[in-house]
């Protein structure tokens, strides 16, 4: 911030942190539940401008952004299912108090962030819609009555360029203004043995518009309009080989098509030949009306539009064959109203009450693109071959018909959601709270999933010899009621310490598979169950040693029936990804964070999270590809996947006055991660973790803020790493499809501020 000296930081007790967990402000040690909050000073000191960037910073988190598509947020082991049309994630974003319906609405710059806060455990009551595992509340900087600038540049290796400014101040004296936007490039990272170009390179922009009005005092309308794209070249792929050998069966394809293949542990290499594109475009809108009146009421009213959209091709077998490529065509439109009104305190007691609703209609286009050696490439057998083997065999005639063309399957999922909420907080003594809270929800979902007949890539005329892979619509429709509820109990034995209790239940919705059923099973084999949590948490938070220290432990237990999860899996001879439901559920452990100020200018945050997730009741789980001659794999007892047993990480920032107005510093990030499963099916092929990362910094900036300059790294010990599995099936028997991190960046930043 402007103005702040080294000196006045100096001697200082750690900074209070206000938080809006709970929907009103409250300091961060006064809050009853698992949270850790980042405040966008921090973010900005160390370019923390990507969702995933939280995995730093956060216990118990795991954010996996491999694109806008195929992005997931878990918490505690809880929400790894990315890439679901039908389908919500178990933790949830919020954004300026909306709801994103997927967490690729948030795989943008995050900038002029005012705070983020993590919520740890099922937050149904208050945040409601599919929080079982938790949520990721974001807060943005309103428009400011005083006039201020903000802007920087950054260039780093792979060519990286990112470029960000905002400007805000008033209009008239009741009306301010903050227009923000940016711009982040980068070239790719990863070797193309096929093309000679290099892939997963990357370009986002966006800019965002605010406009606040405080008419009276008591009166203020905050309005938010925003746009971004990301482009990006995907291919950051490895086949990863049974036993790191190339499987029989794919040498067979190799020799067949006459292609080559990558087989690369760093994730630095690949060897596609067809396209790697994948787009998103988002617009949104949103009205929030804030109005105190009655000596303390506080009627809340936050009104959103969302525009969401996603476009990819990508090669599927990883080869350099023309064998498949397919992708998504998708469209996302999402309206949101939440009206709460917050009670002042009577007596021993304040509450609040409210209702929200959601709409969300998806409009999705799954297509598969069959090139001309597909035919080879299914079967084995050599190009020039087929055609004899055609006029022998029905099958093989049946596969030759694959070439040279497109399948599309299309559906439309449409959901309706409504809640009414309350929440209680009895202050029984000065020291001692309880809190009660409970949230109905009504929820319904339908959609229509169908298939043309194939169609000619070259003419887009019908395959005839296709036509029995068409499908009429088929309908599909799920409607639920569910309470989430909270009791929590907390009690202060001295200003500086408060323990406290709590039971919580939270319950995602039910999904519809956005993909056909398999063949001679109709709608209900679309459908997925609701997803229950129960969460039983006790802990404690303090403040010790004059308030230098924070440090603050839980213990939790999670019972989890019907986990819902994403898995690609083989239908109809076609890989898709599907939702199931993974049976029963249980993560446990223990969390505990510390924040402090040991000496002077010198602050450090630090974090160790132990969770035990485990499949409880899994008898029907998906087999590794290591286990043949099965269709099923009772998993039960097993960890879940993406899941680490352990999670650790510590971070701090040193200040030092150089004199003549300088101030030098430094910060460093380290964060580790155990071991944990790559895939759902626990295959020891994607065993990955075991690995930490670490960041650094230093720099000097003008006392008062108007000027930085520093130089940094990021995974500086150039750690390898994958951050997801894929099975393609018979597409690629015996093998996964990993992507990776980030190798080891490096460059330098200039800010200013007025």
């Amino acid at each position: 911030m402007a103005g702040e000296t080294a000196a006045d930081a100096a001697d200082a007790p750690v900074d209070d942190i206000v938080v809006t967990a709970r929907k009103t402000r409250e300091r961060l040690q006064d809050v009853p539940l698992a949270i850790t909050a980042v405040g966008g000073a921090d973010l900005r000191r160390n370019d923390h401008i990507r969702l995933e960037d939280l995995n730093q910073l956060v216990p118990s988190a795991n954010v996996v952004v491999t694109n806008g598509h195929q992005a997931s947020i878990s918490i505690r082991g809880l929400g790894n299912n990315p890439g679901s049309d039908g389908l919500e994630n178990s933790a949830s974003l919020f954004l300026d108090g909306v709801y994103l319906g997927r967490p690729g609405m948030a795989a943008t710059d995050l900038i002029d962030v005012q705070q983020i806060e993590v919520l740890r455990g099922p937050q149904g009551t208050l945040f409601g819609k599919n929080t079982t595992a938790g949520a990721v509340n974001i807060t943005t900087e309103a428009p400011s009555f005083t006039l201020g600038a903000r802007g920087q540049a950054t260039y780093g290796n792979f060519n990286y360029q990112q470029y960000q400014g905002s400007l805000t101040g008033p209009i008239t004296d009741r009306l301010a203004f903050r227009v923000t936007g940016y711009r982040t490039t980068r070239d790719g990272i990863v070797d193309n043995i096929t093309t000679g170009r290099k892939t997963s390179g990357l370009g986002r922009d966006g800019a965002r518009l605010q406009l606040l009005w405080k008419p009276t005092d008591d009166l203020s309308v905050r309005l938010i309009g925003e746009y971004s794209s990301e482009q990006q070249s995907s291919g950051a792929v490895t086949v990863i080989p049974s036993m790191g050998l190339t499987p029989a069966a794919i040498q067979a394809k190799l020799t067949a098509t006459g292609a080559k293949i990558a087989i690369d542990p760093t994730g630095r290499t690949t060897a596609v030949d067809g396209p790697v594109a994948t787009g998103t475009k988002q617009g949104a809108g949103s009205a929030q009306i804030d109005w105190t009146f009655g000596g303390g009421f506080k009627l809340t009213s936050i009104t959103a539009f969302r525009y969401w959209q996603y476009r990819s091709d990508s090669d599927t077998e990883g080869s350099s064959a023309d064998v498949i490529y397919g992708g998504y065509y998708i469209q996302d439109r999402q309206w949101t109203q939440e009206v709460r009104l917050a009670l002042p305190r009577m007596g021993n007691v304040d509450a609040l009450v409210g209702l929200y609703y959601f709409n969300q209609y998806v409009e999705t286009d799954q297509h598969l693109n069959y090139g001309k050696d597909a035919a080879a490439w299914l079967s084995g057998i050599p190009n020039s071959l087929l055609p004899v083997y055609a006029k022998v065999s029905p099958q093989i005639a049946g596969l030759l018909a694959f070439n040279n063309t497109r399948w599309d399957t299309l559906a439309n999922p449409l959901t309706h959601s409504i809640a009414g909420f309350g929440q209680v907080n009895w202050h029984v003594t000065p020291k001692w709270n309880v809190t009660v809270g409970l949230r109905e929800t009504h929820e319904t979902k339908r959609e229509d999933v169908s298939r043309p007949i194939p169609v000619a890539a070259a003419t887009g005329l019908p395959v005839t010899a296709l036509a029995s892979q068409a499908a009429a619509p088929i309908h599909a429709a799920i409607s639920n009621t569910a309470a989430s509820f909270l009791f929590s109990t907390d009690y202060h034995p001295s200003e500086s310490v408060m323990v406290y209790g709590l039971v919580s239940r939270g319950q995602k919705a039910g999904g519809l598979n956005t993909t056909l059923p398999p063949t001679g099973l109709g709608a209900d084999a679309l459908k997925v169950e609701p997803e229950v949590a129960t969460n039983y948490e006790i802990g404690i938070k303090s403040e010790l040693w004059d308030r230098r220290i924070q440090l603050n432990l839980n213990l939790f237990r999670t019972e989890i029936r019907n986990y819902q999860a994403n898995v690609l899996k083989e239908v109809n001879g076609q890989v898709v990804q599907l939702l199931t439901n993974a049976g029963r559920v249980r993560t446990q452990g223990v969390e505990a964070e510390a924040t402090l100020r040991p000496v002077e200018n010198l602050t450090l945050h630090g974090y160790v999270a132990y969770n035990d997730a485990k499949y409880r009741s899994y008898p029907a789980g998906p087999c590794p590809i290591e286990t043949t001659g099965r269709p099923t794999c009772d998993l039960s007892g097993r960890p879940v996947a993406g899941a680490p047993r352990w999670t650790t990480g510590i971070n701090g920032t040193y200040e030092h006055d150089l004199g003549r107005g300088l101030v030098g510093y430094g910060s460093a990030e380290f964060s580790y991660r155990s071991h944990f499963y790559g895939s759902l099916d626990d295959s020891r092929l994607t065993v990955t973790g075991g690995y930490g990362l670490l960041n650094l910094r230093a720099g000097v900036r003008e006392k008062n803020g108007l000027w930085d300059l520093s130089v940094w790294g990021r995974n500086v010990t150039n750690a390898v790493y994958a951050s997801n599995y894929f099975n393609y099936g018979s597409i690629l028997p015996g093998t996964y499809v990993a992507f990776f991190g980030d190798p080891a960046t490096y460059g330098a930043t200039l800010r200013f501020n007025f």
